[in-house]
């Protein structure tokens, strides 16, 4: 009886289209990406509300310091935008001389990057200038912070 059990064939030896997709492992892959995705899209909670000038106060940051890293964050936004614009001619070199699509598609993916990179420090020297933490995105696109009081 217990040889009959070691070679115990059954259809799902034979046929078993679960266990060749592997959907067990998908199903966890698919549950992680989610995961990861779900939170790039989901805001974090602030831990204080606090003033630029708090801010300064709590940081202990000089006058100077706090110029010197305003032109840190302008000198780095403008080296990401050069680096996004050699990028940018490099995809269509890539496109049109080697007549790479995945040349140029890695090319545009790393422009993009470059561009982001450069919004975030631009951002940051943004809100050094104006003296105001949690700008948002229509205020830096404009130019120019709302007031205090004031909502758009």
């Amino acid at each position: 009886m217990a040889i009959l059990d070691v070679f115990k064939v059954s259809f799902r030896t034979f046929f078993n289209p679960k266990a060749w997709i592997g959907t067990t492992n998908l199903r966890a892959t698919t549950g992680v990406i989610w995961g990861i995705t779900k939170g790039l899209f989901v805001a974090p909670e602030a831990e204080r509300t606090e003033t630029f000038e708090d801010a300064i106060d709590r940081l202990h940051l000089k006058k100077e310091e706090l110029e010197k890293r305003k032109n840190t964050f302008l000198t780095y936004s403008v080296l990401f935008v050069m680096l996004a614009g050699f990028s940018f001619a490099t995809s269509f070199v890539l496109a049109l001389q080697y007549h790479s699509f995945y040349g140029w598609l890695f090319s545009i993916l790393v422009t993009l990057l470059f561009l982001s990179q450069a919004f975030r420090y631009h951002f940051w020297f943004f809100q050094i200038k104006h003296r105001k933490l949690g700008c948002t995105f229509q205020e830096w696109w404009q130019g120019k912070p709302n007031s205090e009081g004031k909502k758009s």
